[in-house]
């Protein structure tokens, strides 16, 4: 190890300490990370097995801010943020990982360095809270990684932490952001599964709570911010596509048999009509229904009513009543466009539906579930795409607080 990494090595060891003195519960996780200097890095890195580090970059730290960085990073794997990206974008991910750890971090009395990825609407709000706000936020002009997007922070694809230079790859740097959450190694013969993985942070996580609430120094928010990651885990637009997928249904005629297995001698029903007839799609105008979530539900109904090739769109627009409604055919683009205000009642929605002769193949209400429903349910299954906790008394809930 050259002079460099001695010295910044030596200076990671006395923040530890004082992290385990001072800040218990990011001090003993730290524990879990093996650490080793990296110049494949531009600042630090972990994917919950390791933690890569700059010695440039740790030179530039005082001891307080070297403390706080740690225990920045730290909580990316405390979070499973290194297991939970799920296909998003990397760079974007890792942006709003930072912007969900650093409130806690300063409210728990640490200091980071200046610039960092800081604002108080995101205060509270889980990763995949604010990765689907940054993106409904985010510039259609932008490249799919990302790269017009002003405050990224640094990204995180699968890379090899004894390697750096895949590392390096998978964990683009931008300005604010003071390392990279990279993923999670995959689990293998002679290496842990992803749930193993987890469920040993999680130890870990309790393990370290139950020393600094000891110590009388457990951080404030902390078992909210806990509790919150693990309810986030599931996106609910991959919740809200399987069970609307499963609504769909095609039909099928003796009539027109499969060509495609009709030389194998089999004789099997051919497709009459693929993707979806009607489809009903109810906003709840009430109020509670956010802009922001409009958006994100707006686009993620387009996208999957664009692979679904529903015959017809209806779209109301509700409260107590029904105020408007839109209706789209087979290939017009989807808009929302609410109107209304007062309390929320869900029977006329059903009775405009009714009174008209349509059965739609599905029907998707965009509300917090307060409001008063109807005494029976329909013939058709019915999705609650739900900003609220509240049950319903028929159909599938797919709560989108994660909006």
């Amino acid at each position: 190890m050259k002079s460099d990494e001695i010295s910044a090595s030596l200076r990671i060891q006395k923040a530890r300490t004082a992290l385990v003195l001072d800040h218990p519960f990011f001090g003993s996780l730290l524990f879990r990370l093996k650490d080793r200097p990296s110049f494949a890095v531009k600042t630090m890195a972990t994917d919950g097995v390791s933690l890569l580090w700059n010695p440039e970059f740790v030179e530039t730290l005082n001891a307080a801010t070297l403390a706080g960085t740690l225990a920045h990073e730290v909580m990316h794997p405390a979070l499973h943020h290194h297991l939970r990206r799920s296909g998003r974008e990397p760079k974007r991910w890792n942006i709003a990982c930072d912007y969900a750890i650093n409130p806690l971090l300063i409210d728990a009395g640490l200091k980071l360095p200046d610039g960092v990825l800081m604002e108080n609407r995101f205060r509270g709000m889980s990763a995949e809270q604010i990765y689907n706000l940054l993106e409904s936020e985010s510039d259609p002009g932008e490249d799919k990684n990302g790269n017009d997007q002003s405050g990224l922070a640094g990204g995180g694809t699968s890379a090899d932490p004894g390697t750096g230079e895949s590392a390096d790859r998978g964990a683009p740097e931008t300005e604010g952001g003071i390392g990279q959450v990279l993923d999670g190694p995959e689990g293998g013969k002679d290496s842990p599964s992803v749930e193993e993985q987890a469920r040993a942070w999680d130890v870990a996580v309790n393990q370290a709570m139950t020393v600094a609430r000891q110590a009388g120094k457990l951080p404030s928010g902390v078992d909210r911010t806990m509790e919150g990651a693990a309810e986030a885990a599931v996106d609910w637009r991959e919740l809200l596509r399987r069970l609307w997928s499963e609504t769909i249904a095609a039909d099928y005629s003796w009539m027109r048999p499969n060509r495609r297995h009709l030389w194998t001698g089999l004789y099997l029903p051919g497709v009459v009509r693929e993707g979806v007839g009607e489809v009903a799609i109810a906003v709840d105008c009430s109020g509670s229904i956010s802009a922001r979530q409009l958006r994100l539900f707006e686009a993620e109904a387009r996208s999957i009513l664009e692979g679904q090739r529903p015959a017809r769109v209806y779209v109301l627009y509700f409260d107590a009543a029904v105020h408007n409604v839109e209706t789209y055919e087979a290939g017009q683009r989807i808009a929302l466009h609410p109107i209304g205000g007062g309390g929320t009642a869900f029977e006329p929605c059903f009775e405009w539906l009714d009174e008209r002769g349509i059965r739609p193949q599905t029907m998707v209400f965009l509300t917090d579930l307060y409001g008063s429903f109807p005494s029976s349910a329909p013939s058709y299954p019915v999705l609650w795409a739900s900003t609220g906790r509240r049950e319903a008394p028929f159909g599938e809930v797919v709560p989108i607080q994660a909006a």
